[in-house]
């Protein structure tokens, strides 16, 4: 028994010719199929495929010429191998099957040995070809996988990073492998004021819709200026500048980027109005430093993120802003160049570092940035009568010793003026139990923080609410955005009040 080598058609109007032609091929292990001309070949090919036909030419019906001519215009017959199988010696004839696409040419009579000859060559061309057609399938379906891979993993990553990280990624691979380098960033983070107990008086689906307007903006602002997510954390983001792309202008784009937030907390708010949410405000810290970048976790689970002092310092300063302020530290004023514009600076210690660091209220870019931090002017009310409330210190939001007595000379919704005997530094975080219903304050517990560099009138401490129980019988008073930056003092020229 001979193993099957390939499926032939024979196609010839002659009956003796197709026994012939069948019967020195039939016992040599191929499968063999006949038609008796052009128009029943036409419909076996359309049916099932063949590996060879051989061709007779002259047929009553659909000749020969017409029958190849209808194969090299169908696709998937066109690099079907044909044999002329014919009696003709018309040398013009020949000439032009060949050009028409046909393999090769037997004359009749024909040699049986030749014929098998011929047709395994036929053959071998045919599964060459096959071959090449069904790698370039395969290479086809690796390049539609490698696009749906490389779309998901854009789609997915595309949510935390950067277009730039993810292309970096996707063409350097190695870069997910677990490992790191030392590497100057700018460092920011953005945080809520105020959220924990904001979270508290909500149900959880509108915790969750007030954290992703706050946090979808800023994504698209961050993006925008190339910063590099690392992570959300609850209701702040920490984002990287200079890693794991590094450009010349990290610092003063993270600067940038810093005010791009502060400045769509209009949208945020526009958004929580909408949704019937509290409105919100944030603090923004930037730090410039030398930190471990790198893969960190394990082979199942990663992310790519900064370890080191300069994010604890980044975190530091940040809890040293109120609703509305950008706080830089001076490595970030020295690094991102002569058109930063800061107010007051303030000496700030932080773990890791033996020496308090200079923290700068930063204003804005001038030159051609032209970009200010939004400030809003409220007034203060003089209080008729100054409201008495115990004060007590907080050191990370732990109370600290016991509560002193406070008088609240002056107020608005966001400030407060107060004369008390302890001392309070800037940059104090203090709790205000306010009076019984009635009195100026709504009852319960205030946050606040004492003023960067504000200071009442007559010897009073200016203090900034960042938390505050809600008052439903207290209207709030318009806030006005100023239209003027503050008088600009450059590159930390502010007074050293520390």
């Amino acid at each position: 028994m001979h193993r099957e080598r390939g499926r032939v058609l024979i196609v010839d109007d002659d009956r003796l010719n197709r026994v012939l032609l069948t019967g020195s091929l039939a016992d040599h292990g191929y499968i063999i199929e006949t038609a008796e001309g052009g128009r029943a070949a036409l419909a076996q090919l359309a049916a099932r495929p063949f590996d060879v036909v051989l061709l007779d030419l002259m047929m009553p019906d659909i000749d020969g010429f017409t029958v190849l001519e209808r194969m090299r215009h169908d696709q998937r017959l066109r690099h079907t191998p044909v044999i002329i199988v014919s009696a003709t010696e018309d040398t013009a004839s020949l000439v032009r099957c060949i050009e028409m696409g046909a393999t090769d040419y037997l004359p009749k009579p024909f040699d049986p040995v030749l014929l098998r000859a011929r047709v395994n060559g036929a053959l071998a061309t045919k599964r060459l070809h096959d071959a090449e057609v069904k790698h370039l399938h395969e290479v086809q379906a690796l390049v539609e996988q490698l696009d749906v891979r490389n779309r998901f993993i854009e789609g997915a990553f595309g949510r935390y990073l950067s277009d730039e990280l993810v292309a970096s990624l996707l063409a350097s691979p190695e870069r997910l492998r677990l490992g790191g380098e030392r590497r100057k960033v700018s460092i920011l983070m953005g945080d809520l004021r105020g959220f924990s107990p904001i979270a508290e008086r909500l149900e959880p689906e509108q915790v969750v819709a007030l954290l992703n307007n706050f946090l979808g903006v800023m994504a698209d602002v961050i993006m925008s200026h190339h910063g590099t997510i690392e992570e959300f954390q609850g209701d702040a983001a920490l984002v990287m500048f200079g890693a794991p792309i590094w450009r010349e202008d990290d610092a003063l784009r993270a600067v940038a980027c810093a005010i791009a937030m502060q400045q769509a907390m209009a949208e945020v708010n526009d958004r929580n109005r909408a949704a019937g949410l509290p409105i919100v405000e944030m603090g923004v810290a930037v730090n410039t430093g030398e930190v471990v970048v790198g893969n960190i976790g394990s082979e199942r689970r990663a992310k790519y993120g900064a370890v080191g002092s300069h994010v604890n310092l980044t975190a530091r300063l940040e809890s040293c802003t109120v609703g509305g302020q950008v706080v830089i530290s001076e490595s970030t004023l020295r690094e991102a160049g002569p058109h930063v514009i800061v107010g007051e600076s303030r000496m700030v210690r932080a773990k890791g570092f033996p020496a308090a660091v200079r923290a700068h209220d930063l204003i804005g870019l001038g030159g051609p940035y032209r970009a200010y931090v939004p400030r809003t002017t409220e007034p203060l009310v003089d209080l008729e009568n100054p409201a008495a409330v115990h004060l007590t210190l907080l050191d990370e939001k732990h109370e600290t010793g016991e509560p002193a007595v406070a008088e609240i000379v002056r107020l608005s919704s966001r400030e407060a003026d107060i004369r008390c005997d302890t001392r309070l530094p800037p940059l104090t975080d203090v709790k205000l139990h306010g009076p019984p219903a009635g009195g100026p304050l709504a009852p319960g517990d205030h946050y606040a923080k004492v003023s960067f560099g504000e200071h009442g009138a007559d010897g009073t401490l200016r203090l900034r609410f960042t938390s505050t129980p809600p008052r439903a019988d207290l209207p709030t008073i318009p806030r006005r955005p100023s239209s003027r930056p503050p008088p600009p003092t450059r590159g930390g020229e502010g007074g050293d009040n520390g």
